[in-house]
């Protein structure tokens, strides 16, 4: 770690983590690989998560005031070092291997970033965990988390475990400092449209601390669909989720023309809940779970799309200066 000339410069974005930031650090500290640094950025802590972090030796500790993780990592990679960078969470800790194992992506020049897959750590909440199942179960849909099993290609990998081409990742521009979240979905988004390529890399690891309430769970989803606003606002509809609303949108007016002439057609609202009722439970096995991941799915399914509706009035980035 930390050698004259590290390969490899790993980011961490921080903010009033402190119940979290030394586990990650640890983490870092132990990786298995012979050259690359540590960088933290403290976006404006109010806890003392820095003066956590200036505690561990080898770690390089930059102080901003707040300024939202764009800027954080963008300021990360202006300090780096290395060759390549790479990016985790402040409430995510990594596999020993994580650096070699998204090493092994970068096949040819035309890769310009690698990425990995996200797991629950071993002393989660019970919430966290249910949450972690249900994302994994639903991220087909999304891709904020990866369902494939095989090393390939893909169209987008989280800011919480990738690894860019420094000179790529220049060239496109960092991340966006008035985008949060969905900063990382832009960057890739802007990485593809260039030609280069993205791969997934499902043994570079990584475990996230999911929100442990349900409070916490909405409140994630309603800034996820506002993040999303503001993307299809720069750059129109390209995935599958941002033509949700619209079809929810237009559904439901159908729906309610047709309750006003046909009053006895209400029954129609509820014939999709047992099929996606019999698949939550093929998947988990559990009745339980299956009532639970029902309940998830309707929070994603109002909070997120109250976030994207509500966009145009989300401020993203809330700076101090």
């Amino acid at each position: 770690m930390n050698s004259a000339q590290p390969l490899i410069s790993v980011i961490v974005a921080a903010y009033n983590c402190k119940d979290t930031i030394s586990k990650c650090l640890e983490s870092l500290s132990s990786l298995d690989h012979h050259s690359y640094e540590i960088i933290v950025v403290d976006d404006g802590s109010t806890d003392g998560t820095a003066q956590i972090c200036e505690t561990f030796s080898g770690v390089e500790v930059v102080r901003l005031d707040r300024g939202g993780p764009s800027r954080a990592r963008n300021t990360g990679v202006r300090k780096a070092r290395g060759k390549f960078v790479a990016f985790t969470d402040s409430d995510c800790f990594v596999d020993s291997q994580w650096l070699k194992e998204l090493e092994k992506g970068f096949t040819g020049p035309d890769v310009a970033g690698v990425g990995g897959d996200q797991v629950s750590p071993a002393d989660e909440s019970e919430m966290g965990k249910r949450i972690q199942e249900f994302l994994k179960i639903s991220g087909f849909l999304t891709r904020y988390i990866q369902t494939e099993a095989s090393f390939g290609e893909t169209t987008h990998n989280a800011s919480c475990n990738s690894a860019y081409r420094k000179t790529i990742f220049e060239e496109i521009g960092g991340f966006d400092e008035a985008q949060f979240p969905g900063e990382d979905l832009e960057l890739d988004l802007k990485i593809l449209r260039k030609g280069y390529r993205l791969i997934y890399n499902p043994a570079a690891l990584v475990g996230h601390y999911r929100p442990g309430t349900y409070r916490g769970f909405c409140k994630m989803m309603r800034r996820y669909g506002a993040g999303e606003w503001h993307l299809v606002r720069k750059h129109g509809f390209f995935r599958l989720p941002d033509f949700e609303p619209v079809v929810v949108a237009a559904g439901l007016v159908c729906v309610f023309a047709l309750l006003v002439v046909y009053p006895l057609a209400w029954f129609l609202l509820l014939l999709p809940w047992p099929v996606l009722g019999l698949w939550f439970f093929l998947k988990t096995g559990s009745l339980g779970r299956t009532i639970q991941f029902i309940l998830f799915f309707v929070i994603v399914l109002t909070n997120w799309n109250w976030g994207f509706f509500t966009g145009p009035w989300h401020r993203p980035v809330k700076r101090t200066t």
